[in-house]
């Protein structure tokens, strides 16, 4: 069992044991010669080796930013499969994966994970996988030497995923720039594991993000001072996922990358009663696919903004009036319920006494559509 006293370790601790550890460098003794020749200056110049290709190379460790519900886990469990899976060809769109081997370290929700894993075992399972998981919370400097040694068993690691930054933070404040450096620090070392791994952190925003321009990690600019690139997901339009990455990324950069939120069932995955537990999982798309996806998304919003004209009605009203119905004929609750969600944002529907009533904008956009069908 672990030293009650290990609770308490602070940045600035666990900072001082890992150089006691030898496991962050310390201050080395000033050189002969302070100057370098440019030719010596040079030699010391390492080859980028990307592991996802244009996105994530070896070596490097990388924030993925995006707010809860945004699909992180879903993106980390995909490029996990990307590089882990035996079968070849692995790409995220025009992004090539190298093969090798996958530690996740599952902290923050390992029973969500589990259930994620499954169904996408379920669809591509090739039973040689090379992803290994450490589920649950824990100092990441007491588990260190475990860890290594436990890679250099396996031969080394190609990829580590972090979910999440906070499930791993050993500070007491994740505003504190000094906490929040010190953590950063602290998970850049794991680039220095057997077989110099890439190590993508899955990370909380800051508050009140509003745009994917604002999706920076938490912590304040300390944190991301630390890393070589912040990823963004932002989910739009419902089941619709875009990546890419803030001004900081040490790289020429890439251009968005579409994906979908999938919802998946199987029949391992069930609860004690035998009904489906849905999941979900993340699939590239192209860019044609994610504009006719955005087109009937709009679609709906436009159905949806002509049924609230009519006010005082329930969502299995709505649903009826839409003409959104499942396959047994009950009305379909939850496509309303993320249409109004989408509404709701844009500011053309607010919650009124419990009812869901068209703001001067929405009035204004379902006139408007209401004219369009009398054309």
């Amino acid at each position: 069992m672990a030293d009650p006293e290990l609770k308490k370790l602070t940045p600035e601790l666990a900072e001082g044991m890992l150089r006691s550890l030898k496991l962050v460098e310390t201050t080395p003794e000033p050189p002969a010669n302070v100057l370098v020749s440019l030719d010596g200056f040079l030699k010391d110049f390492v080859t980028p080796d990307y592991l996802l290709d244009g996105i994530l190379q070896r070596r490097f460790i990388y924030s993925l930013t995006a707010q809860t519900g945004h699909g992180k886990t879903a993106l980390a469990v995909l490029i996990a499969r990307l590089v882990g899976s035996s079968r070849p060809n692995g790409a995220l769109g025009k992004h090539r994966a190298e093969k090798g081997r996958v530690v996740y370290f599952a902290g923050e929700n390992p029973d969500d994970l589990r259930m994620r894993v499954i169904g996408d075992e379920d669809l591509h399972s090739d039973g040689q996988a090379q992803i290994w998981f450490i589920p649950g919370t824990f100092s990441i400097v007491e588990m260190r030497s475990k860890i290594e040694a436990e890679l250099l068993h396996l031969g080394g690691v190609d990829l580590i995923i972090i979910d999440t930054s906070a499930a791993y933070f050993l500070g007491k404040d994740e505003l504190s720039n000094t906490d929040m450096g010190a953590h950063a620090r602290l998970l850049r070392t794991l680039t220095t594991l057997p077989g110099a791994p890439c190590v993508l952190v899955l990370c909380h925003p800051i508050k009140h993000v509003t745009e994917p321009a604002q999706l920076l990690p938490r912590g304040g600019g300390a944190f991301l001072a630390e890393v070589d690139g912040n990823l963004t997901l932002w989910k739009h339009d419902g089941v619709l996922l875009d990546l890419h990455h803030t001004d900081k990324f040490r790289g020429p950069g890439f251009e968005p990358v579409s994906l979908r939120l999938e919802t998946i069932t199987t029949m391992r995955l069930m609860d004690t009663k035998g009904r489906l537990i849905p999941t979900v999982r993340a699939v590239w798309i192209s860019e044609s696919e994610n504009e006719q996806q955005t087109v009937r998304a709009r679609g709906d919003e436009d159905i949806l903004l002509k049924a609230l004209i009519q006010s005082g009605q329930s969502l299995g009203d709505l649903a009826r009036a839409c003409n959104w119905l499942l396959a047994d004929g009950q009305p379909y609750k939850s496509k309303v319920t993320r249409t109004l969600k989408r509404l709701m944002e844009d500011r053309l529907v607010v919650v009124k006494r419990g009812e869901h009533v068209l703001t001067d904008a929405g009035k204004k956009a379902a006139l408007s559509c209401k004219g369009n069908d009398d054309e």
